[in-house]
């Protein structure tokens, strides 16, 4: 027994239909509905000993450890990053970060 991984190129059309490219499925299955995106994990990097920047299409933020408590800062560059919260576990302080730039980039 053997398990199929669907790539792009095994898709087909909603009804049925090869796509316009003309590639076909190599296993003979039925079309189904398109799966939901994975969820991604916000991407975050190094830039120093204690703070990381927060990437989503790009910088929006930063994490800085100053024990015991991780501080939330949106905006780029660090100087011109506001603090917008103060957490103890450095992945809230991510999503923290990833939430507020993200409903602040909806205001605009």
């Amino acid at each position: 027994m053997t398990a199929k991984t669907r790539t792009a190129h095994d898709r087909r059309c909603a009804d049925g239909q090869a796509p316009p490219d003309g590639t076909e499925p190599s296993d003979g299955t039925e079309p189904s509905a398109a799966p939901a995106p994975a969820p991604v994990e916000p991407l975050y990097e190094r830039v120093d000993i204690d703070r990381y920047v927060v990437l989503h299409d790009g910088p929006v933020g930063y994490v800085e450890h100053v024990s015991p408590v991780f501080v939330c800062y949106v905006g780029h560059p660090y100087a011109r990053a506001d603090e917008v919260a103060q957490t103890h576990d450095f992945h809230n302080a991510v999503q923290t970060v990833l939430h507020r730039a993200v409903a602040m980039r909806r205001a605009l």
